[in-house]
């Protein structure tokens, strides 16, 4: 056969995923006043193939923002923290991961806020577009499965000192770890900043109880 000197053509989903991929960080930065020209740009097509794959701009970047917030995104850097470290380290760095995710998302969602004020298909059939968020809401509540799973794994080594099942300690942690987000995020809507406590003392607290400890006092 012939050599053309040209990479052979993508499959469409991997130039969906692509594309999805290479827009990302435009998109976190121009939300909803991005063009499609800097679009095509981005993701080093012309606007003609872009729209050859996804329907209309607001669909790309719909789907940049679902691809963005997905929350199995996060397990490989959970599964890479060293279990050889002691559990306030890991907790730490759970802490740290958990939080960075957070703000990261909360900056995706209000790009998805942005593309709620404009519809992406008038003709397509509400139903379709409620199964459409349905499917995107399990996918979400999977990957959120996985994210417990990723973060029961770290704390594992540690099972048998604590005094809940490590299933019970990952949705304690979690409760913290939402808490202080939903704090970051109503001081940012009122233009202030949250007064959270550092991340090594959420951990002391989080391990060791608000109670000082005192030689009466035996565990609970």
């Amino acid at each position: 056969a012939t050599r053309t000197g040209r990479a052979a053509p993508l499959p469409p989903d991997e130039r969906r995923r692509a594309i999805l991929r290479d827009v990302r960080a435009l998109v976190l930065d121009r939300g909803a006043a991005v063009t499609t020209r800097e679009l095509a740009q981005a993701a080093g097509v012309s606007e003609g193939t872009l729209f050859r794959v996804f329907e209309d701009k607001v669909t790309l970047l719909r789907e940049t923002v679902h691809a963005a917030v997905d929350p199995v995104a996060v397990v490989p850097a959970l599964d890479a923290i060293d279990r050889g470290l002691p559990i306030d380290e890991r907790l730490t760095r759970i802490l740290e991961i958990g939080f960075e995710r957070i703000g990261e998302t909360m900056r995706w969602f209000a790009v998805l806020h942005e593309l709620g004020r404009l519809e992406a298909n008038p003709q397509e059939p509400l139903e379709q577009r409620r199964r459409t968020h349905r499917e995107w809401a399990q996918h979400q509540k999977a990957g959120q499965f996985e994210v417990r799973l990723a973060v029961a794994r770290v704390l594992e080594p540690d099972a048998g000192t604590f005094a809940r099942p490590v299933e019970q300690v990952v949705a304690l942690l979690d409760v913290v770890l939402v808490g202080a987000a939903m704090q970051q995020g109503e001081a940012a809507r009122r233009g202030t900043t949250a007064d959270i406590p550092a991340i090594d003392v959420l951990v002391t607290h989080f391990l060791h109880g608000a109670l000082a400890p005192s030689p009466t006092r035996s565990p609970s």
